[in-house]
């Protein structure tokens, strides 16, 4: 039996930031397992991010803070920034109980603004699993590459609007592939012209893999787990769920 996703219909700021926060504590994994998911993503940050001890990092879509959390002692400062204050205060619950209370901080604010905090005052910022929800992207991007420092930059991990599961695959089978209406998952050209447009350079683009297996039956799942492992080998990269993006502000 194939798993129906229901797409949920938004029409604003508002509607999104109603919808996490009411998914907020009860927020899992729904793509696998969740700690060997939750590690592989850590484990792109470090590639390709790579943070380091001095470094004021911002994940800007924070959600529950587990990204921050999790890489907090190895960077200098950290603040998390979501648009759900149900999220934050959830992030906020978490950094109580850990050791990290004196390097990070959670903050409730609209990605497209960043006004609580100082330009040109973060030397990474990150933003994974959380750009295609977000409604106005460019908008997003320009406020991102307002806050970084120069030589700074932004790491991105989002979904790839080229991958065949939703170009081809889901379409045939008349399945959902939004969690919002207003979700749109962007391909590999169209991130690059909009960081380009917002003032990035030296931009480096790459694919990780990434299977919505909660939006899909078993069988799609493992029908898409090979396509993902032929495109690894062959370097076909319509056959790769997750798109992967580093890019500098060089001014």
């Amino acid at each position: 039996m194939l798993r129906k996703l229901v797409t949920t219909q938004v029409h604003s700021t508002t509607d999104i930031r109603d919808f996490f926060d009411d998914c907020a504590h009860a927020y899992s994994e729904q793509h696998g397992h969740p700690e060997r998911l939750f590690n592989y993503r850590i484990a792109l940050i470090r590639q390709y991010a790579k943070p380091c001890n001095a470094d004021v990092v911002m994940d800007v879509g924070c959600g529950n803070g587990h990204h921050l959390l999790a890489l907090a002692g190895e960077i200098g400062r950290g603040i998390g920034v979501d648009l759900s204050p149900a999220m934050i205060e959830v992030a906020r619950a978490r950094l109580r109980n850990s050791p990290w209370q004196g390097k990070l901080v959670f903050l409730s604010g609209n990605a497209e603004q960043l006004s609580a905090l100082a330009e040109r005052s973060i030397d990474l910022a990150m933003c994974v699993g959380a750009l295609e929800h977000m409604l106005n992207k460019s908008d997003v991007l320009v406020s991102v590459y307002r806050m970084i420092k120069p030589r700074g930059r932004f790491f991105c991990l989002t979904i790839n609007g080229g991958y065949v599961w939703y170009r081809v695959l889901a379409p045939l089978l008349g399945l959902e592939t939004k969690h919002l209406s207003t979700d749109k998952f962007l391909k590999r050209d169209e991130l690059v012209r909009m960081l380009t447009e917002s003032g990035f350079r030296r931009i480096r683009v790459g694919y990780w893999t990434f299977i919505p297996k909660g939006d899909m039956s078993r069988v799609l799942g493992f029908i898409c787990h090979g396509l993902d492992l032929i495109g690894r080998i062959l370097r076909i990269n319509s056959l790769r769920g997750g798109l992967w993006i580093c890019a500098w502000k060089e001014e």
